[in-house]
């Protein structure tokens, strides 16, 4: 009866969830999506659904070079792919397009579902059904997941909610064999989201940082062996799949540190320990002190770790978000910092119950380390969610000093307490809380500096919420003086204090604005516009060998509505060749530097969305060598126009807009 009650309230909260995610979907036009990169992964997808696999490289993006392939993770199109090759195999009716519409929402529900599960055996069916239902209700964790967003953010969600979870439980099992197979299952996950997303490592450093708080804990290393085949899964088969790994480039510059580098340093000093006080003849010398040995060894690695970050400091100017300083970083709203607004809108009171749960729960566990842990949570939280208003009280540097301070010290203190443990931590909700605090740093740290990332905050969040939420009910029924069964009771003040935080507008009530993030937030891109019926123009006039010149957000737009090649797009694989285009096209006023940089790029047609094109534009139309073609009529009051280029003998290609990097 219990367990049947269990699957039954979630899935009613996974019908929720879903039913709230799927409300737009009568306000996207046949064949568009409500985020630009879905249309590079449905192209990816069509191709592998052709071919059986990604060219080497793809000839109608990034012309003449064409899109390197070897140098970005492509498991998710395959993925969409060969499941729509199943899924058709039963319903024939079910075309690819459905599937990449719907697949981040399955995969959200499907990321809640293990969460969900994996927190019943812990906390029990209140807290977990109290977790799920704070997730599929947030605005914050809503955005991403909507059906026709067909981004990656779900799918690589699911895998991390996955590579973590089945990692705890396998710290949890008890028998060798069990904890072999969850070990595997979490390597194998792992391996999925390395393959998957550049990002992933963050996943990773979750279950790093756990394994790292129980090596300072531990005496002995009896559990070296499931550690060293959890590293043997993912490591030398994410080196052999990609070439990202071999040889990274741009955003992947720095995957190997991370992916393969961090858990073989941790693997290394782990076999370090385990021959000094096992093995030799300094072995009762070393014993004794073998924690102190684990401590001394964990500060080096950082020291190593931190002396890396600075060698290598000048390459995260374009490949690590959070320090990017380059102009075409600075374009992209979706990594602007979050405002104060923004947290209000999309979490209602969420993010900042969850901070309280943080230090309410931490304080509760861990009752001998309340001070500087506080005090630490404390600020990074104030630097963080109130970032706006401290910017303009002490100064953005001073309020950035004093964020890094709160994290080192939050940082700091959770190993400090680690390390005091005396032994294997004495339970298991310990590693838990080690793990949901190392989520919530390490993600709100990134989101900190750009609000994309916002997405994988959701989980953090809900867990510290829930948390307080089971603290207050705790507190408070062992106070109330009601004739009612002290676990009824308890149960009755969590449900009333949770429906307070979602419905209640004092006190947040983001329910109110969950539909609102699932219709609005996002909308169809190109959507009922002139841009889009530019791309119907040109699917039905212009061949598929022609190669259209346009703004870098049009680009898969163009490969997929329009059925035309392009040389640059959303993908920002050559972030200089996007600005070579803007500095040719619409700020240079030479008609002939322009043409000159369609001809080396090789572009036939050239789109532009203004209604009063720039001077060498102009010039170079009134020379004949651009000719307007759409639209027929009206040319000139529209505000998207396409004109077909005739380079006239003197225009030759110029290698110095083939340049992949500035000139230094």
């Amino acid at each position: 009866m219990k367990i049947a009650g269990t699957w039954t309230l979630l899935c009613v909260i996974l019908f929720i969830g879903f039913w709230i995610r799927i409300q737009g979907v009568d306000t996207i036009p046949a064949g568009q999506f409500t985020e630009t990169d879905a249309y590079l992964y449905y192209w990816q997808a069509q191709i592998v659904l052709e071919n059986g696999q990604l060219p080497a490289r793809d000839m109608h993006r990034w012309l003449p070079l064409g899109r390197d392939h070897g140098q970005s993770l492509n498991l998710y199109p395959h993925a969409i792919a060969y499941m729509h090759k199943a899924i058709a195999f039963m319903f024939s009716n079910v075309t690819l397009y459905d599937v990449i519409l719907y697949a981040p929402t399955v995969c959200f529900s499907i990321g809640v579902g293990i969460f969900y599960l994996f927190l019943y055996r812990t906390y029990g069916l209140i807290f977990s059904s109290s977790v799920g239902i704070l997730l599929v209700t947030l605005p914050g964790t809503i955005e991403r997941s909507t059906v026709g967003f067909g981004d990656r953010d779900s799918w690589c969600l699911m895998l991390g909610i996955l590579a973590v979870t089945t990692y705890l439980e396998s710290l949890r099992a008890q028998h060798s064999h069990k904890r072999f197979l969850w070990t595997f299952a979490s390597g194998f996950s792992v391996f999925l989201g390395g393959i998957s997303w550049e990002g992933f490592g963050v996943f990773l450093s979750i279950i790093l940082v756990v394994e790292l708080w129980r090596f300072l804990a531990s005496q002995s290393e009896e559990s070296l062996k499931y550690y060293l085949t959890w590293v043997c899964i993912f490591v030398p088969t994410l080196y052999l799949a990609s070439p990202v790994y071999r040889s990274g480039q741009g955003f992947a510059t720095h995957l190997f540190a991370l992916m393969i580098g961090a858990p073989l340093t941790l693997l290394g000093i782990r076999c370090f320990r385990y021959l000094l006080i096992t093995k030799g003849p300094l072995i009762e010398k070393f014993y004794p002190y073998s924690r102190i040995l684990s401590l001394t060894l964990v500060l080096t690695s950082f020291l190593i770790a931190l002396g890396y970050v600075l060698n290598q400091y000048h390459t995260f100017d374009s490949t690590t978000v959070p320090l990017s300083q380059n102009q075409l970083m600075k374009s992209i709203g979706e990594l602007e910092s979050p405002q104060f607004r923004y947290w209000v809108s999309r979490y209602g009171s969420i993010f900042i119950m969850g901070c309280i749960g943080v230090i309410v729960a931490s304080n509760h566990l861990w009752k001998n380390h309340r001070g500087p842990l506080t005090m630490s949570f404390v600020l990074f939280s104030l630097t963080t969610f109130f970032r706006q208003p401290l910017d303009a009280l002490c100064g953005a540097s001073l309020d950035t000093f004093f964020f890094f301070i709160a994290l080192t010290g939050c940082v700091i203190g959770i190993l400090l307490i680690g390390w005091q443990q005396n032994g294997q931590p004495k339970n298991f909700t310990d590693i838990i809380f080690a793990a949901m605090i190392a989520w919530f740093l390490i993600w709100v740290a990134l989101t900190r500096d750009a609000k994309r990332y916002d997405f994988f905050i959701g989980i953090p969040l809900a867990f510290f919420t829930s948390q307080l939420i089971r603290l207050t009910s705790k507190i408070l029924s062992r106070r109330i003086r009601l004739h009612l069964p002290y676990r009824l009771l308890k149960t009755c003040i969590a449900t009333f204090v949770l429906i307070g935080i979602m419905f209640f507008p004092p006190i947040g009530a983001h329910t109110y604005r969950a539909v609102y993030a699932a219709t609005r937030m996002r909308t169809a891109a190109p959507g009922q516009t002139n841009v889009a019926l530019a791309f119907q123009w040109m699917r039905k006039n212009l061949p598929d060998t022609a190669v259209v010149a346009a703004r870098w957000v049009y680009g898969s737009q163009l490969n997929v509505l329009a059925g035309v090649k392009t040389i640059i797009d959303q993908d920002h694989y050559l972030q200089h060749w996007v600005h070579l285009y803007y500095q040719s096209i619409h700020r240079t006023h030479s008609a002939r530097e322009a043409l000159e940089f369609l001809r080396t790029h090789n572009a036939t047609h050239l789109m532009l969305t203004q209604k009063h094109p720039p001077e060498a534009i102009q010039e170079a139309q009134l020379s004949g060598a651009l000719v307007p073609v759409y639209p027929t009529n009206s040319f000139l009051e529209t505000d998207v126009k396409v004109w077909e280029i005739h380079y006239p003998p003197y225009i030759q290609p110029n290698p110095k807009y083939l340049a992949t990097e500035p000139e230094e």
